[in-house]
């Protein structure tokens, strides 16, 4: 295991975890805007708090990436355990809205999209353990996934609470 070459990404951490953060804040417009719907449990547990915790997964995995000196044990055991635990949070979400009529995108943006970067994060903390490929490319290939994830979502939610009528 070789140390990892973070100062070479550091502008690139600061840049994606400061959006992250900028959009976790407008989550909780959009929850807000859900406030006046009657049975609003599921859409809060479906879809609003796993967009939040998306974008808070891109500002966490950002923090950890960017902690100067940080050893490449702590960076993959953070973000290895932290992609599993994110895996198995997508896998409760698909869960709660199985049984939801969504078109093909929102499938793709709420359940599958989430769960294919949750695990490239233990894939690249594999790599960094096993010191073989590119471990960093992947891990910002799975935070930017989760960024564009978390912005799609965030807008999906917002332009349909302000489209529909309140019950």
């Amino acid at each position: 295991m070789s140390d990892l070459p973070l100062q070479d990404w550091r502008d690139f951490y600061v840049m994606i975890g400061t959006a992250s953060g900028a959009i976790v804040g407008a989550s909780f417009i959009v929850a807000s805007l859900a406030s006046g719907i009657k049975d609003r449990a599921l859409g809060i547990r479906g879809f609003i708090t796993p967009t939040t915790y998306h974008l808070a997964s891109v500002l966490v995995g950002s923090a950890i990436l960017s902690v100067p000196k940080i050893d490449a044990l702590a960076a993959a055991l953070l973000l290895g355990g932290g992609g599993m635990a994110g895996a198995i949070y997508s896998i409760i979400v698909v869960a709660r809205i199985w049984k939801m009529p969504l078109d093909f995108a929102d499938w793709m943006f709420y359940a599958l999209l989430p769960l294919v970067a949750y695990m490239a994060l233990p894939a690249a903390a594999a790599m960094i353990l096993l010191g073989t490929g590119s471990p960093l490319y992947l891990l910002a290939a799975a935070l930017i996934l989760l960024l564009i994830v978390g912005m799609r979502n965030a807008w999906d939610m917002a332009s349909f609470l302000i489209m529909r009528e309140h019950e």
